[in-house]
């Protein structure tokens, strides 16, 4: 491997894996802090409403008296099956997915209401147990904030002047409500911190499988950085001779070997070389070579990974940054992705 693409693997492979991990635990930790705020939001204790504060409210839903709706979202999906060797499979896949949202009432813990004003982008984190067949392969599931439900509903606190139009708080008057925080809102049937914390157990595994996989490259590469850190010194090449082999298989190999002599002290001084390499050197020429030790060295000026050390080094830091990424993704709750199932056996004739 050419000297500059070797520095370049080993280097990358480093920034790479340090990245990883500081992104994994940055991450985990942001999201645990998340979680306890969370928590201590919604202690035992009635807590005072604070203008301008970013909160988790607990409550019960109440629809306003001239709405139906506090928050629906509707995944539409159609059905595939497919068929291998005798063995059925299907999968549904979510091709448009619609949101309903309108001004509530939430009552907290002492009686105190809270208007709460959802944005087409909230976030539902409610079970999708509403399922609608509209054929065998169309079906639409879907979560609904119903009356009467407890939630947890995160964003930002706002003073309200607006009255409660209904005959079940006639003539109550409120003066708080929750909008988005930083354009995001959160309403949520279980506990955020659990999720939270789920998702911050993510993180810090990857982070984990990251420092064990900067460790094992950098294990695997203590050769090269002993040879980064010796120096380069000047051998003479003695001797050069070509030879083939012949493996199991009757497959042939051509050898192109050089003996080389320096200043100091190298073990096994023979080196394999490139056919081409090998017709333009010739003997008592003088050769770079660069040396970590008597036994570990590299013919050339600077420290080099064979081809296949180096594509290992490479190809491991690539998928291990796909893998998280795509595993990133596809654990999202089903809020933040595409709702896409699979199964075994055939489509269900009917709901």
């Amino acid at each position: 491997m050419p000297a500059f693409l070797a520095v370049f693997v080993v280097v990358g492979s480093i920034v790479a894996f340090a990245t990883a991990i500081a992104t994994c635990f940055l991450r985990a930790a942001h999201r645990i802090k998340v979680a306890q705020r969370a928590e201590a939001s919604i202690g035992g204790e009635i807590r005072p409403l604070v203008e301008g504060e970013d909160v988790v409210l607990f409550g019960t839903v109440r629809h306003l008296e001239d709405r139906d709706v506090a928050v629906k979202v509707s995944v539409r999906q159609t059905g595939r099956e497919a068929e291998s060797s005798g063995s059925w499979s299907h999968s549904w896949i979510e091709i448009d997915r619609e949101i309903v949202v309108a001004p509530f009432l939430l009552e907290l813990a002492g009686g105190q209401l809270v208007r709460i004003a959802p944005p087409k982008n909230v976030e539902v984190a409610d079970a999708l147990d509403q399922k609608v067949w509209i054929d065998r392969n169309h079906r639409v599931l879907s979560a609904e904030l119903v009356p009467g439900e407890q939630i947890y509903a995160r964003g930002r606190l706002e003073r309200s002047d607006i009255a409660v139009p209904s005959s079940a708080y006639r003539d109550v008057k409120w003066g708080w409500g929750l909008v988005p925080a930083d354009g995001q809102m959160l309403l949520s049937s279980e506990p955020l911190g659990v999720g939270l914390r789920q998702r911050a157990t993510f993180h810090k595994w990857y982070g984990q499988c990251a420092i064990f996989f900067l460790i094992a490259t950098q294990l695997s590469l203590v050769f090269f950085h002993q040879r980064a850190l010796g120096d380069t010194v000047p051998a003479t090449i003695t001797n050069k001779h070509y030879y083939t082999s012949t493996d199991s298989e009757g497959d042939t190999s051509h050898h192109h070997v050089i003996r080389v002599s320096a200043h100091v002290v190298l073990t096994d001084p023979d080196v394999e070389i490139g056919g081409s390499d090998y017709a333009s050197v010739d003997e008592g020429i003088t050769v770079p070579v660069r040396r970590g030790s008597a036994d570990n060295w590299d013919l050339g000026a600077s420290p080099t990974l064979n081809w296949i050390h180096g594509g290992v080094v490479a190809v491991a830091t690539f998928a291990f940054w796909c893998i998280y990424l795509a595993r990133r993704r596809s654990s999202r709750p089903w809020f933040r992705r595409k709702v896409n199932d699979n199964g075994t056996g055939r489509l269900p004739d009917h709901g």
